[in-house]
């Protein structure tokens, strides 16, 4: 009987801690505000602006963070009930607003900086698609 209790009782508790380490830590959710400053901190720290370049670019990342949430609260309401057409002019202004992003942050940066940002939004993009790619696996074998 108290092998039978024992067995039971580490089973529990092997049952348990799998599932507490299962939980996922949710992101936080930052304010546009919050998430500029972080964004502007972060530049400055890789990038090594100077005063006149980080005042010149909060207004740009404010921007582009305003439109991002912008995008993300809408894209939770409008899941899959977008057309082909609506889709792709979606898709289109996206893309036009990375360029022009792009080109602000060209006419901030030195040529050197700006390298330097090139070169870390690539790596960052690369992370974010094999972050995406186990998150696929992962869901096709559960």
């Amino acid at each position: 009987m108290k092998n039978h209790f024992l067995v039971l009782s580490l089973l529990c508790c092997f049952v348990f801690s799998a599932q507490a380490q299962k939980k996922q830590h949710k992101k936080p959710e930052f304010t546009v505000e919050q998430q500029t400053t972080l964004d502007v901190k972060k530049m400055i720290l890789a990038l090594d602006l100077s005063s006149s370049q980080q005042e010149k670019m909060r207004p740009v990342l404010l921007e582009m963070n305003t439109k991002k949430q912008a995008a993300m609260a809408e894209r939770g309401k409008n899941k899959n009930t977008l057309s082909t057409d609506e889709l792709y002019s979606k898709m289109i202004a996206k893309l036009d607003d990375q360029i022009a992003f792009q080109q602000k942050i060209k006419d901030i940066l030195k040529k050197d900086q700006y390298a330097q940002w090139k070169e870390y939004r690539s790596q960052k993009h690369k992370a974010e698609m094999q972050k995406k790619s186990k998150q696929k696996h992962k869901t096709k074998k559960q």
